[in-house]
């Protein structure tokens, strides 16, 4: 079950990071970490990315325990799939988990990564956020850029099988 190391590892440094972050800046609410690129901006956010639908919260928190459910299902589905794949369901789930915790602690979410260029910046973000971006790019380029690798995973599974 090596998603759900990779899960548990994630929430670990998601969790860690935010509340690490939180009792060093949460009176200064932001500090420059690499000049004019780089800082660290508190920012809670009650939405989903970006802060869209910030107004439903209840709505949010099905779809994130609908999402988890769903991804738990396809980790049983994968587990006979190569690593790689598995690794990245694992940061998936991760940070679906983290922002999960946050959401149902807190009723939303901590940001505090602040990056851009001058006035020009991207939205915060946090580490459960990384992890599921960079597990989902991941996954949808390994079957796009291997399409026939789905069909020998779910065959292999099969085999594999009692």
């Amino acid at each position: 079950m090596l998603y759900f190391a990779i899960a548990a590892l994630v929430v670990i440094i998601d969790q860690a990071s935010k509340r690490l972050v939180w009792e060093i800046y949460k009176y200064q609410g932001c500090a420059e970490v690499i000049d004019g690129f780089l800082r660290f901006t508190l920012n809670r956010n009650r939405g989903a990315v970006f802060g869209i639908l910030s107004n439903a919260s209840h709505l949010l928190l099905v779809i994130r325990i609908i999402s988890i459910g769903v991804l738990v299902y396809f980790a049983y589905r994968m587990r006979f799939a190569p690593t790689r794949k598995r690794v990245y369901l694992g940061l998936i789930l991760g940070g679906a988990f983290g922002n999960l915790i946050d959401h149902l602690a807190a009723g939303e979410v901590l940001d505090f990564i602040d990056m851009g260029f001058g006035a020009h910046r991207w939205p915060t973000y946090n580490v459960a956020d990384i992890a599921v971006t960079i597990g989902a790019v991941l996954l949808i380029l390994g079957y796009v850029l291997h399409p026939g690798s789905r069909a020998q995973d779910e065959e292999r599974a099969l085999r594999e099988l009692p």
